[in-house]
């Protein structure tokens, strides 16, 4: 069965990439080139990358035109399903002597019209110090620095983690080398990842930045945008250090999430 939606954009992309191959008169063997490092993405286990690179911020700039709720942004390529499940308080797994200075993120979740919402799941994950991920670079145990968390019954959260480093993409593999032909760099700036999910209202994704951190003007992903920036505030206090039982200073980031209603619409597959 024709899917009208799926002709129209399909069809579409065809005939802006064939009238892009003809005005700029691409070869058979730039052809090739260009398919052959699309392949080679998923041979290098960049799968999604490459376009995540260059497209996944404007589709999501795209969902949030008329979007209620907090701003969505990026996935990423690093995400994956099934991170532990945690107990209060709240801590992300961690090395024992894992490195990076101490972060608290807090904040509190609410519907459209400011009501508070209690068991919130809240899956977080982000780079180590040394910006790998784990389940996805070698030498980081599986599951570090990413879990499941839930807001309480006033829709407050937090959870104890580490302040995550800006970080360089993979710059070896194809990805690496269509950005190093075009003179970018690779790097992107301080984040954390999340996902919100919670019965009767729309998923969401977000990933949220540190106000002044390196990158935010350049980032590679060009993903960035107002409403995902927070303030990573220093503590250092001896009554801060106290009322958290810490014997160094710490950092606190507090975002607020509204969640919109559940939508009634699903992105269709094709069979």
């Amino acid at each position: 069965m024709v899917d009208d939606r799926v002709k129209t954009i399909v069809e579409d992309l065809e005939r802006t990439v064939l009238g892009l191959m003809r005005k700029h008169k691409v070869t058979h063997d730039e052809y090739r080139l260009a398919t052959n490092i699309l392949i080679e993405t998923v041979k290098a286990g960049e799968e999604s990358l490459l376009y995540d690179v260059f497209f996944e911020a404007e589709a999501t700039d795209i969902g949030n035109i008329d979007h209620e709720g907090s701003p969505e942004a990026i996935e990423g390529p690093f995400y994956l399903p099934g991170a532990p499940k945690l107990k209060a308080p709240y801590v992300l797994p961690q090395r024992p002597d894992e490195t990076g200075d101490v972060l608290f993120f807090n904040g509190r979740v609410v519907d459209t019209a400011g009501r508070a919402l209690p068991d919130v799941e809240f899956d977080l994950w982000h780079a180590d110090a040394n910006g790998y991920y784990a389940n996805i670079h070698p030498g980081v145990p599986e599951w570090n620095l990413r879990g499941r968390f839930y807001s309480d019954a006033d829709g407050r959260y937090e959870v104890r983690t580490i302040v995550p480093p800006p970080y360089e993409i993979p710059k070896d593999g194809p990805t690496g080398r269509v950005l190093n032909a075009l003179g970018r760099h690779f790097f992107r700036p301080a984040h954390l990842h999340v996902k919100l999910r919670h019965r009767d209202h729309r998923e969401m994704t977000s990933q949220l930045y540190f106000k002044g951190g390196e990158y935010l003007e350049n980032d590679v992903a060009n993903a960035v945008r107002d409403g995902l920036v927070a303030q990573l505030v220093r503590h250092d206090s001896a009554e801060d250090l106290a009322s958290r039982r810490l014997d160094r200073p710490y950092y606190e980031v507090r975002y607020d999430f509204i969640l919109a209603p559940e939508e009634t619409h699903a992105v269709r597959e094709i069979a």
